[in-house]
């Protein structure tokens, strides 16, 4: 039957999170900074990030997008803070390189994207003076070179007991071959390069100097001898290497790293090229190692292996023999991957008219798929009869009827992923294609979960998620294109999100599948949103956490008929900054809106083409209500409201009769924006010249400018 090839998954998002038991009360956060000894002259690199952690149950990451980072005290001369950016990975952090020895503390809180705050931590920068420690320069590969062959691995380090040394210096070397020469490589590290011309024994020298003052850092004196590059003389070393289980039936290839592979190389470092011919003992049947160095092949037969491999290389030399243990796991059943899989199509102007699409398919433990495809905006539903497996090609082919479209794709094993043996995570990987072009497709099977197993995921308030866009103008509070999500997961496992779109269509609820890991749930979105002048999606994956807390990143897709309907400067968007939770901050006392405590007074801005200039909303906020007052007169029968729980405010307003325009109605929806300081959103209204027609535009609540 099929079989289970694993396959790199890149999900960056999933790296910013670690499994965490449900909890009802709002989390709470501290605050962490990495930093060891460092020293003047060595720039920070990992030691200065700064990273967010839920103290209960455990120290559980949680980079919460986008959130600000506040330092009090002075930093250590050369020192700066970066604030966080929109990428997953984009961290808060301290750069720089210290120009002073000493100690330096300073205190360091952060604001959360919905305006939790961090507690303080004290962050202390222990500096040294590499000049007050006491260096050596080690060698290695430098005691013989082959005379007309390119240098291999040979090079010199300067470092004292503990640590290698990582600020600048000045060099003098005398004494090497002609052809070499000897080049930084980095913290320390020098490396010999070239091809020696002549043989014989070449006494070296070397200093390493500060390259302020010129005081000797470390010396070091040694012999380079070059022989002469006899082919017989030369000894090759084999390398295996084995990363995990390999699994019976699963097809493993070349360059795929999955299963075990080997390099050869010399004892000056050089390593060989292929083809080599394999010499090997004890493999499972149906596996070979390639000429290019990997094992291939389908084990046939599961346990546990000692394989023996020796290796000719294109000269003729023999290598070492190496042995290796081998586990080969047993197949998965059909009914080990039977299930429910939800796949993402990649856009393409050709094939989905830059749309996306979606693939969404039940595999029986009879081996029967059927399912739908969503294609150019249109739904192909597929029986069993139009899904085949190729044994020979070892693959699944699924051709929708009327959808002009081949799905090709195979069932793959993700063991970084999977909660144990018993539970392996299995993703669908593969492409979409017809006669003229072919795109990627890759999603993963549901978590299937029952009222006496519910799902961890699963909770009684929604998570409401806010993305913007990643470009700069984001970076600088600007947060033109917002959208807006809520997401309910059930006990059994399922989710529904209901989607606000950037371009003002009217809100799409979309059913789709929690596919649980190891290390938390994956959630793929595709939407669809029709609006006057055509069809628009949103694609990507969601991230979340039993703890009610979510982060992803989306992408909005248009096709190129299309684009003239979105706000300007909305063409395609990509949304790193995806956030949300399940936990919102409830406003206290006079502070309705989840704005600074000291704020009664807010207003509402529209900020568009199609509204008048200066269309703004006096909020006065109470412990009882909302009053909204136009403060112009160019509005009327302002209606608001606001959830507290979650964050949310809905409205509605008529833009009155004006010189070429006619009075229109306006509808709005926002949310806590990252800055935990305002509510960010969009609107829709009828365009003046066409009431079929709508526009949309920012909506934001700010404090009231005094």
């Amino acid at each position: 039957m099929n079989s289970l090839i694993p396959s790199a998954l890149i999900l960056s998002s999933a790296m910013l999170f670690w499994l965490a038991a449900p909890l009802q009360a709002a989390p709470e956060y501290n605050i962490q900074v990495g930093l060891g000894s460092l020293e003047v002259g060595e720039p920070l690199t990992y030691e200065g990030m700064i990273v967010i952690l839920r103290p209960s149950p455990g120290d559980n990451f949680w980079y919460r997008l986008p959130h600000r980072v506040e330092v009090v005290g002075d930093l250590p001369p050369g020192i700066a803070l970066v604030q966080k950016g929109p990428g997953f990975h984009d961290l808060a952090r301290f750069v720089g390189t210290p120009t002073r020895a000493g100690t330096y503390s300073v205190q360091v809180s952060a604001t959360m994207s919905d305006g939790i705050k961090t507690g303080s931590t004290t962050a202390t920068f222990f500096i040294e003076d590499p000049k007050q420690r006491q260096y050596s320069v080690q060698t290695w590969g430098t005691e013989r070179l082959l005379a007309g062959a390119e240098i291999g691995n040979a090079g010199l380090q300067i470092s004292s007991q503990f640590r290698v040394l990582r600020a600048a210096t000045k060099v003098n070397i005398s004494g090497l071959p002609e052809g070499v020469e000897l080049i930084s490589y980095g913290d320390g590290y020098y490396m010999l390069t070239g091809t020696p011309r002549t043989t014989g024994t070449y006494p070296v020298s070397v200093e390493f100097r500060w390259p302020d003052d010129s005081a000797l850092i470390a010396s070091s004196q040694f012999i380079v001898q070059v022989l002469p590059d006899d082919e017989s003389a030369r000894q090759y070393q084999l390398t295996l290497l084995s990363l995990w289980p390999l699994r019976q039936g699963v097809t493993y290839t070349d360059q795929g790293f999955q299963a075990p592979w080997f390099y050869v190389e010399d004892q000056f470092g050089r390593r060989s090229e292929g083809p080599f011919v394999c010499e090997a003992s004890g493999l499972p049947e149906g596996m070979s190692f390639s000429a290019m160095g990997y094992l291939v092949g389908r084990p046939q037969q599961a346990g546990n292996f000692e394989i023996s491999l020796q290796v000719t290389l294109p000269n003729g030399a023999k290598t070492n023999t190496q042995s290796l243990g081998l586990q080969v796991r047993p197949s998965l059943s059909l009914a080990q991957y039977a299930g429910i899989y939800d796949c993402n199509i990649e856009r393409s102007e050709t094939i989905n008219a830059n749309m996306g699409g979606r693939l969404r398919f039940t595999i029986t433990a009879a081996g029967e798929i059927s399912g739908f495809l969503i294609q150019k905006g249109r739904r192909f539903p597929f029986a069993s009869s139009a899904a085949t497996f190729d044994e020979a090609a070892d693959q699944w082919i699924i051709s929708p009827q009327n959808s002009g479209l081949q799905l090709i794709g195979n069932f793959a094993e993700e063991r970084d992923y999977s909660v144990d043996e018993n539970s392996p995570f299995i993703r669908f990987v593969g492409q979409a294609s017809t006669a003229e072009d072919a795109v990627g497709l890759a999603g993963w099977r549901a978590t299937k979960r029952s009222a006496s197993s519910p799902s961890p995921y699963a909770g009684a308030q929604p998570v409401n998620i806010l993305f913007v866009s990643s470009d700069e103008a984001a970076q600088q509070g600007d947060f033109g294109g917002a959208g807006f999500m809520s997401m309910t997961v059930s006990a059994s496992g399922n989710a529904t999100l209901t989607v606000w779109a950037a371009d003002g269509s009217p809100p799409v609820s979309l059913a789709t599948t929690v596919t649980e890991s190891s290390i938390g749930a994956f959630i793929p979105v595709y939407a669809i949103f029709n609006n006057s002048s055509g069809s628009s999606a949103l694609m990507g994956e969601l991230f979340l956490n039993a703890n009610g807390d979510a982060a992803g990143q989306l992408t909005w897709q248009q096709p190129a008929s299309n684009r003239g309907a979105f706000p300007e400067g909305i063409d395609l968007i990509t949304y790193e900054g995806v956030i949300g939770s399940r936990h919102v901050v409830q406003p206290q006392g006079l502070n309705r809106l989840g704005l600074e405590q000291s704020i009664t007074d807010a207003q509402l801005d529209l900020m568009g083409d199609e509204v008048p200039f200066g269309s703004e909303v006096t909020l006065s906020l109470s412990s009882g209500r909302i009053l909204a007052a136009p403060a112009e007169q160019q509005v009327s029968l302002v209606k608001l409201s606001y959830n507290a729980r979650s964050g949310m405010v809905t409205g509605s307003m008529v833009l009155r009769q004006s010189r070429g325009k006619r009075a229109r109605n306006v509808t709005f929806r926002g949310m806590r924006a990252p800055d935990g300081k305002s509510i960010l959103g969009h609107y829709t209204v009828p365009e003046a010249a066409n009431a079929r027609r709508t526009s949309a535009g920012m909506m934001k609540v700010s404090a009231k400018a005094r």
